[in-house]
């Protein structure tokens, strides 16, 4: 498990692991709508597993959720084909973002829950972005006052400047991910342990409602504590 509930910080110039199908015992495959920020975040994990043991696949698409879905059937039988075997885990990762703009996107977000149910996908969705996740690491977030996408993100970069005198002139550009440095910067200042608590609350808070309509609330915890269990129990067993 990750030190006093942070994320592991990894080197800049570690190299990736090789990806040699024949040796892993199982896949993970997380099928992402953001293109760059989250497959990043998830990949992470696979320097956590021992050598061999579980493989994650994270793919960013840029799909909207019905979209993520659809693709996440598609990636899971290419990765099947690639592995020669059954892909073990498969989750999409979406967000509510513009989705209840219109009765279109409230259907097409909708059937992304009805479709992954029938596939047998997780689900592991943000109300109303993904970077909430982020935010839940560094300070509390208000349950009962919903958060639009741009106040998360300028409460993320507030709470980023405050933590330390080298990030008092950040900027968080959602535009700009790899300028941006939010995966190293969460780890670095971040408590994982206190955003899965966090997170919790939240959905515990919301539970009556829909998704579309839970506003604070994510599901990423639930994806990361299992990856965590994941890796505690592979340590474990070697």
């Amino acid at each position: 498990m990750a030190k006093k509930g942070k994320l592991t910080q990894y080197p800049k110039d570690e190299s990736e692991r090789p990806f040699r199908p024949k040796k892993y015992k199982q896949f993970f495959l997380i099928v992402c709508e953001d293109e760059t920020t989250e497959p990043c975040y998830f990949e992470q994990f696979n320097r956590q597993f021992p050598e061999d043991t579980l493989y994650i696949k994270a793919v960013g698409t840029g799909r909207d959720p019905k979209g993520v879905v659809k693709q996440a059937i598609e990636e899971r039988e290419a990765f099947k084909l690639e592995c020669c075997k059954e892909i073990d885990f498969v989750w999409a990762v979406f967000d509510k973002d513009d989705a209840d703009e219109n009765q279109t996107k409230i259907k097409r977000f909708n059937d992304a829950f009805e479709i992954a149910k029938q596939k047998q996908i997780q689900i592991a969705y943000s109300n109303e972005a993904f970077e909430l996740w982020f935010l839940l690491h560094i300070t509390k977030v208000e349950k009962t006052k919903p958060l639009s996408r741009q106040e998360i993100y300028a409460k993320l970069q507030s709470q980023i400047r405050k933590s330390a005198e080298k990030y008092s002139d950040y900027i968080y550009d959602h535009e700009k991910p790899k300028q941006n440095r939010i995966v190293e910067i969460i780890n670095e200042i971040g408590n994982e342990e206190q955003a899965i608590k966090k997170a919790g609350k939240l959905i515990d808070y919301h539970r009556n409602k829909k998704p579309i309509e839970a506003n604070p609330s994510t599901k990423v915890h639930i994806l990361v504590k299992e990856l965590r269990d994941w890796i505690g129990n592979k340590k474990k067993s070697i």
